[in-house]
């Protein structure tokens, strides 16, 4: 299994991932968005970053930027040929880097919030893609409003079920 002791070696594993799986589609990134995949305001980041950013602010679009590389990332974690091992040193890169605050976490969550993103309720159900430590932010509260639902739910139908039997 492939652990990480920096952030550095975290990020640049999950970005050589997205660029690696950017060749194989034939998407193409330029310098520029592969740059920004560094971007963050605290931890290690590339010396020019802020130059970087300015640049990007100017030429890019955040939203189109965003969802090619969380269309790279739901690429990544559906290919067929992933092993368990694949899967688990993307799962520790992520732990690692969710240490502190990327933008790269917020690209690749983006990709599982549009995977899982599939009818009205699924924003409140709890997320079962996840294979790594812990749990996505804000999914902890999701299954506890499930299960309080759940069981209120349940309570109205055995309530029902002894008035009927009456």
């Amino acid at each position: 299994m492939r652990n990480f002791s920096t952030t550095r070696q975290a990020k640049e594993y999950l970005i050589g991932q997205i660029v690696g799986e950017a060749g194989r589609k034939g998407v193409e990134l330029s310098e520029i968005e592969r740059k920004m995949l560094y971007f963050t305001e605290s931890g290690w980041t590339l010396p020019d970053i802020l130059k970087v950013n300015e640049e990007f602010e100017r030429e890019y679009s955040n939203d189109e930027y965003e969802q090619k590389i969380a269309g790279l990332v739901r690429g990544i974690c559906s290919r067929d040929d992933r092993t368990q091992e694949d899967m688990d040193a993307w799962d520790n890169a992520v732990g690692k880097l969710s240490e502190e605050d990327h933008y790269l976490l917020v690209l690749i969550d983006l990709a599982s919030e549009t995977k899982s993103a599939s009818g009205p309720l699924s924003p409140w159900l709890p997320s079962l893609s996840y294979h790594g430590p812990g749990r996505p932010q804000g999914d902890v509260f999701r299954l506890i409003v499930v299960a309080l639902v759940s069981s209120a739910i349940l309570l109205v139908l055995l309530a029902l079920r002894a008035m009927l039997s009456r």
